[in-house]
């Protein structure tokens, strides 16, 4: 990727409703230009697409979780499709050493967050898990 791409990103990336002429201001590249390269970006889903960054606290979400979780092969497929059905997922990865999924969770509260895991133990053969409680967001989406 060249330098001024970079930069664009960047600049998306501290704010995804970033104008174009401000941009262009700050990296001296014409408008034009950055609207095709932005455009070339979300065709090739190198930009896959633009959220919000939430306080889940603010919204009545005071559990934050994250789960590292191995299944017997045979259930892997059905924990991956129950979990990216379930409301409470907000990411999900496939990982390495000795787990299947990293998966982050957010509930209201310990309760609503313990009800999910009586839930997916009853449903899975969990053979690993670890979790993480979050106690502060110290830095996300960062990288560029």
């Amino acid at each position: 990727m060249k330098e001024k791409e970079r930069l664009i990103i960047s600049h998306l990336r501290k704010d995804a409703r970033s104008s174009l002429a401000s941009i262009s201001f700050d990296i001296k590249m014409p408008i034009s230009t950055i609207y095709d390269k932005i455009n070339r970006f979300q065709k090739d889903k190198t930009i896959r697409k633009q959220v919000a960054l939430i306080d889940f606290r603010k919204l009545g979400y005071h559990h934050h979780t994250k789960l590292a979780l191995q299944v017997p092969r045979l259930q892997k497929q059905s924990l991956q499709e129950f979990l990216t059905n379930h409301s409470a997922i907000n990411s999900i990865h496939e990982i390495n050493s000795d787990y299947d999924f990293m998966v982050e969770t957010v509930h209201k509260d310990i309760k609503e967050y313990l009800d999910f895991i009586e839930t997916l133990n009853e449903s899975f053969d969990i053979t690993n898990k670890q979790e993480f409680q979050i106690i502060n967001d110290l830095a996300r989406e960062k990288f560029v």
